[in-house]
């Protein structure tokens, strides 16, 4: 599994890398959404942890973008996970209006990050949607 990690905090994609290798997942880190957007256009992933609130392009914004960019491509769907230290419930909603799959609030365990992860593939699964096949 392939996973690309969109985080502005250096402590945090450490945090991510750390918990995320004892699974085998290869993980790809941008540091702001238009690194995100970059990497996912020339990258096939199979799920995105994606910052809401970052300096440049948001989590949010980029999320939106990746979004187009499977439109416009007839990619397959990829599972995106938003992480975030706010719990507001319009900002929650805000994320899954532009296209986002799940929330896990920071901080948060490795287990919960596992979990939250493989909770978003199988909705995404359940929903019957394509998942992205290789550029």
């Amino acid at each position: 599994m392939k996973v690309l990690c969109v985080e502005d905090n250096a402590t945090q994609r450490k945090m991510v890398d750390l918990m995320l290798a004892a699974t085998g997942i290869d993980v790809d880190f941008a540091a702001d959404g238009q690194e995100a957007l970059e990497a996912y256009q020339t990258t096939e992933y199979d799920a995105v942890l994606m910052d809401m609130e970052m300096p440049g392009m948001s989590g949010l914004q980029a999320t939106r973008e990746i979004r187009l960019v499977e439109d416009g491509f007839h990619l397959g769907y990829t599972p995106i996970l938003f992480l975030s230290a706010n719990e507001s419930a319009d900002r929650i909603d805000m994320g899954y209006q532009m296209g986002g799959d799940g929330h896990l609030n920071k901080p948060f365990t490795s287990s919960a990050l596992i979990n939250a992860l493989d909770s978003v593939m199988r909705a995404v699964k359940r929903r019957g949607l394509d998942l992205r096949q290789a550029i």
